[in-house]
């Protein structure tokens, strides 16, 4: 027989306890059923939901009809394409990068005249300065490449030097060609339009294997009538905008730079060569502006030099640094 519960000294028969219990339980059932009870309360605390991984897969973008605006603490940059001209006439009065122009690449012939030979360089003498250049740690840069630093800062190979060839010379590609590609420069190539295709001038076909070598070609009007002198729209169209239309249909992509016949311009010709499409030009050294120069935008004034066959080593050097 089991034992009887004791609590305080009395001792209570364990059927009496089991009555006592189930009584409290129908009790607590019976007051849970009741419809005018209040509510139990809100909790006082939202339980954290539980914590996600992040996943790799990329979350689309929903797009909207209304744009976000950008932080108001970010600054939003202005785009433009228009260089700013004193900052360019600083960086080429900082840093000239040297331009040098040749026409014939060949020997001397005895009908040649002094004047002649002045644009004339043999080809030994070219390769001569190939080879210096070369040992100097010049690289070859071409039209663009000139433009991009003036106009905009974009930075240049280490010693820069752009090598032009005027005209359209045949022996610029039988001899010139050669020892360029030797030495490992590029080069610019600008082009009278009139002399494709004709009897000691370089043809459609060669012109175009220059381009898919990677050399750049660019217009040098008709034929090398002086901007300065053009009188109608005729002029222009013919001398200025023809040209370049014609190099661009044959290459099928842009030629916006030019070169000056003779290396004169005005600041009202380089006004209408802008007009024309063209973002840059190139003179030569002597200031052949009849204003003096100081209205020409300086990308429609960049310099270059004779390629001379009779400058002495310490004139070359000053040709370089754009002090002769």
């Amino acid at each position: 027989m089991s034992m009887p519960l004791s609590h305080a000294g009395l001792r209570v028969p364990r059927m009496w306890v089991a009555l006592i219990v189930a009584a409290f339980v129908l009790m607590v059932a019976l007051s849970g059923c009741d419809t005018g009870s209040a509510p139990p309360p809100t909790p006082t605390s939202v339980p954290q939901a539980p914590t996600v991984e992040p996943s790799n897969t990329p979350v689309p973008v929903i797009p909207t009809d209304t744009p976000l605006p950008p932080p108001t603490n970010t600054p939003v940059p202005v785009a433009t394409n228009t260089p700013d001209p004193n900052l360019v006439a600083e960086r080429i009065k900082s840093n000239y990068v040297p331009v040098l122009c040749y026409h014939h690449i060949r020997d001397f012939r005895k009908s040649d005249t002094g004047d002649d030979k002045a644009y004339i360089v043999p080809p030994s003498t070219f390769e001569d300065t190939l080879k210096y250049l070369k040992s100097k740690g010049y690289t070859g840069v071409v039209s663009q490449q000139v433009y991009d630093y003036y106009a905009y800062s974009k930075p240049l190979p280490p010693k820069p030097i752009m090598l032009s060839f005027d005209d359209n010379d045949g022996t610029q590609y039988t001899n010139a060609l050669p020892l360029l590609k030797k030495y490992g420069f590029n080069a610019t190539f600008f082009i009278m339009t009139v002399t494709i295709d004709k009897e000691n001038y370089m043809t459609t076909e060669q012109l175009k294997g220059l381009d898919k070598q990677g050399y750049d070609l660019q217009p040098h009007t008709w034929d090398h009538h002086m901007v300065t002198k053009y009188k109608t729209d005729d002029d222009w169209q013919t001398q200025i905008v023809e040209p370049k239309k014609s190099l661009e249909e044959m290459l099928g992509h842009p030629t916006p730079f030019f070169a000056y016949p003779y290396g004169i311009y005005s600041s009202e010709a380089a006004d209408k060569i802008k007009s024309y499409g063209y973002k840059g030009a190139f003179r030569l050294n002597e200031n052949m502006d009849p204003d003096n120069g100081p209205k020409t935008n300086p990308l429609f004034a960049i310099r270059r030099y004779i390629a001379n066959p009779f400058y002495t080593d310490e004139q070359f050097d000053q040709v370089l640094l754009g002090t002769w």
